[in-house]
């Protein structure tokens, strides 16, 4: 890996009107060998202008890229556009995943990166010591918890926040894998994609964030979507196990 890689970061995005120029403009700012792409679902409150916008301004001039979608296609699908947009860009070495609500702190981004000198794939974790979260609620904070190892025990899975969005990977590691069997399209991608990089092999570290809960916008996780993901898990497992036969 290159002592200075470069670096795209993705994020998917619905109704981040309120986020969404800030966290760009900290992204570019802070890191100045990365590039962003915002992948937004034809959100109604105008997120995608304020990137238009934005890919306007001299200083993000060849910086920032939009993925406008039709509709609300969902978490997972915007990732895999994602990175086969950076796949199709030959100059990344690199991808960072993230949210656009500031849980995740753009500060965070230069360390993961330097990191890949070391292995394959950096997880930002709550759930490793110096990690943490902050504004949850008990309830939420349970949730999480049992969700995160509920999949380790199911899918054998070594790392300690599985359900971790906030993730930068080698080049060489999303060339590796074939999205078409990828059957998550909402919030349980993130556990079936890194499902997919145990099983070939790829080496992981985490490093410890503190997920701080958004100050504007609302969440697009609901308890619902929670329990939706938490279902497929064992659907991962059981197609694994299939294919091995």
């Amino acid at each position: 890996m290159n002592s200075k890689p470069n670096i795209l970061v993705i994020t998917a995005t619905y109704n981040e009107a309120q986020n969404i120029s800030a966290i760009i403009e900290q992204v570019l700012i802070q890191n100045h060998n990365a590039d962003m792409l915002v992948i937004d679902d034809n959100s109604p409150d105008g997120t995608s202008g304020i990137v238009s916008d934005l890919i306007d301004r001299k200083e993000f001039n060849g910086r920032l890229y939009l993925i406008s979608r039709p509709s609300k296609l969902g978490y997972g699908t915007a990732f895999i556009e994602g990175f086969s947009f950076g796949i199709s860009n030959k100059k990344y070495d690199c991808f960072v995943s993230m949210d656009a609500d500031f849980s995740h702190d753009p500060s965070y981004i230069k360390t993961m990166a330097d990191k890949l000198n070391d292995c394959d794939i950096i997880i930002g974790s709550r759930y490793i010591k110096g990690g943490g979260t902050r504004n949850w609620g008990i309830h939420r904070r349970i949730l999480s918890r049992f969700a995160n190892l509920y999949s380790r025990l199911i899918l054998g899975m070594k790392v300690a926040d599985c359900t971790s969005g906030f993730r930068c990977y080698r080049r060489n590691v999303i060339e590796s894998i074939d999205f078409k069997n990828i059957t998550s399209t909402g919030y349980s991608f993130l556990e079936e994609l890194i499902y997919l990089c145990k099983l070939k092999r790829f080496t992981m570290q985490e490093i410890p964030i503190i997920f701080v809960d958004r100050k504007l916008g609302k969440s697009k996780i609901c308890r619902k979507e929670i329990f939706k993901a938490m279902a497929n898990v064992p659907l991962m497992r059981l197609k694994e196990l299939l294919r091995s036969k």
